[in-house]
């Protein structure tokens, strides 16, 4: 793999990823903090009662990644084509979803938390905490739903900060409501899942005050309810979301089989890897998220080069952040055990638990990142197959049988064995689909004939004598392409002016130094499209066209001939980006 990465292409990367990471703490910050609390707080069953409920918790959050990653993907792809007036549509769509599905499933979940906890595994001893805690996280159903998706479309307009103050928010409250509830209120089980819900509620409260204050990000709309539109956004997210949901399950009979193998101290080691998993997790989330909302894009603008250099990137990086996971647990595994109210032999059980689990995020990551570029493509059944084979198919044979060879090391090691698996499993497609030895990562993705334009032409610039040569090479690729010679020679033009005035304008206008401009130009069906991404302050044409109009001759002249000689001219920020797109 190359070390040396597109500049533009990372920094829209780690733009996001930050984001994405804190989203998925955040949806795995009440298992973090009620596991500390309740690992340290009798009675000692409350711990498993927690453990018993985290599938549940996961398929919640499954459900929410359902729309808030297939909205994230689906607009994506309409940035990627210019049609960023659809994205509010995607936003009013997604919130009537999970308004209504949130309050259906607030009622199923209080009414019936008794069948629930016994679906779960819960018995004679553990049935009436793990019903209490159903019952109190019901409650939180409709925030918890609502707020990564709040956050995506929040990370859309480029408000990262605020998704980062709402995480920070939700830690604070909900400590803050656990120790109130222990120390002042006493409402055990009930009032710890309670306070966890409470504070989503308040959390969604201040994103949703902040969305409707600010007016220039995204309006609600119920008029523009569109059942194609919800059927494609859950078609997109379904396999992030089915992966959660087959995790869930996983973790259910994983628990069973724990419990005859190894007795309680395995599923209190389960207990804590539920707890503190959640935050080791996040980071493949993030890494994986990350990849799928930028993915959408290179598929809307239809770049297979941005694309496969986004995936190299993404498998750097995760690596880089798995790294960080083996500092941590090697070292202090055992200290994360009694973090948790660990003691005895479940401190050493965890221990190896975390060691096997810390080894299955490096395969993780490249699994990760080949799944969230065959969902941005639109390859949803085979996502799906290859999720349930992870999350099912291998982990249960190795509950089952496996354990009759190597015992409770069968179970520890199944997360592993399941990201290898999956690998092998894409890799034998990828043969299938050559008709010989994949090799590279074009024989990986087999992307179909007619995916990109054939002409095509892509560079990135950082300085001004090299604007000159890309106008040059985008002439030349329009005439080789059966383009008129005027078209050819205004389309070389219209890039030259555009690239010129962000180099001249956009690099001087704030403290940065290492701006740069990536340059996409196409011809397909006589039509040429130039498109010019820069990372400079936000700057719209449209603006600049209203402020100067003709009266004033002298101002912004460029932008003024680029105007009539374009048959479209569509301006958009994509992630903090600037996104300029020209058709002639």
């Amino acid at each position: 793999m190359k070390f040396k990465f597109n500049r533009n292409i990372m920094e829209l990367y780690l733009k996001l990823l930050p984001v994405q990471i804190f989203m998925s703490i955040a949806n795995s910050l009440s298992g973090i903090v009620n596991g500390l609390i309740i690992g340290n707080t009798p009675p000692t069953t409350a711990m498993i009662a927690l453990g018993l409920t985290t599938p549940m918790t996961n398929m919640l959050a499954a459900l929410a990644t359902i729309v808030s990653g297939g909205a994230g993907i689906l607009c994506g792809k309409f940035m990627g084509r210019g049609e960023t007036k659809k994205v509010n549509d995607v936003f009013s769509n997604s919130i009537i979803m999970l308004v209504v599905s949130g309050i259906v499933m607030t009622v199923i979940g209080f009414t019936f938390a008794s069948p629930l906890a016994t679906l779960l595994g819960a018995n004679a001893e553990t049935i009436n905490e793990t019903t209490a805690y159903i019952r109190g996280m019901a409650l939180g159903i409709l925030p918890l739903l609502l707020i990564p998706c709040l956050m995506t479309f929040l990370q859309m307009c480029n408000k990262s900060g605020i998704s980062l103050t709402a995480t920070i928010l939700l830690a604070i409250f909900n400590a803050s409501f656990c120790l109130a509830n222990i120390f002042i209120f006493n409402g055990g089980v009930f009032g710890v899942s309670l306070a966890t819900s409470l504070s989503r509620l308040a959390v969604a409260a201040f994103i949703v005050i902040y969305i409707v204050l600010k007016k220039d990000l995204v309006n609600f709309d119920a008029s523009s309810f569109d059942l194609n539109m919800c059927k494609e956004t859950i078609i997109l997210g379904s396999p992030a979301s089915l992966a959660g949901i087959l995790y869930s399950a996983r973790n259910v009979f994983i628990n069973k089989y724990a419990m005859q193998v190894g007795g309680n101290t395995a599923v209190n080691a389960l207990a804590i890897l539920g707890s503190c998993g959640g935050l080791f997790d996040a980071f493949n989330i993030g890494v994986g998220s990350a990849l799928s909302m930028l993915a959408s894009v290179f598929v809307g603008e239809r770049d297979s080069t941005s694309l496969k250099e986004l995936m190299r990137i993404t498998i750097f990086v995760g690596w880089m952040l798995c790294l960080l996971k083996f500092i941590v647990v090697y070292p202090f595994g055992r200290q994360i055990a009694m973090l948790f109210g660990g003691e005895g032999n479940v401190i050493e059980e965890t221990n190896r638990l975390l060691i096997y689990y810390t080894w299955s995020a490096p395969f993780n990551m490249v699994t990760l990142t080949f799944m969230g570029a065959n969902q941005s493509l639109g390859r949803v059944a085979y996502c799906n197959a290859l999720y349930v084979g992870n999350c099912i198919i291998t982990p249960f044979i190795c509950c089952a049988f496996l354990t009759k060879l190597i015992g409770i090391d069968a179970i520890w090691g199944c997360y592993m064995y399941a990201e290898i698996v999956t690998l092998i499993i894409m890799y034998i497609v990828a043969c299938i689909n050559k008709k010989g030895l994949a090799r590279n990562l074009d024989d990986m993705l087999h992307l179909e004939k007619g995916f990109e334009a054939e002409a095509k032409y892509s560079m990135e610039i950082d300085d001004i004598e090299e604007v000159i040569s890309v106008s040059r090479g985008i002439e030349t690729l329009c005439k080789n392409s059966g383009i008129d010679n005027r078209r050819s020679m205004m389309a070389g033009l219209c890039m030259e002016e555009m690239a010129a005035n962000i180099v001249e304008h956009g690099f001087k206008k704030d403290k940065r130094k290492d701006h740069s401009i990536n340059i996409f130009a196409c011809v397909e069906n006589d039509e040429v499209l130039l498109r010019l991404r820069d990372n400079c302050v936000k700057f719209d044409p449209h603006t600049k066209l209203e402020m100067y109009t003709n009266d004033d001759p002298t101002k912004n002249v460029g932008i003024k001939m680029v105007s009539k000689i374009a048959k479209e001219m569509n301006y958009q920020t994509t992630f903090g980006m600037n996104v300029l797109t020209i058709k002639l």
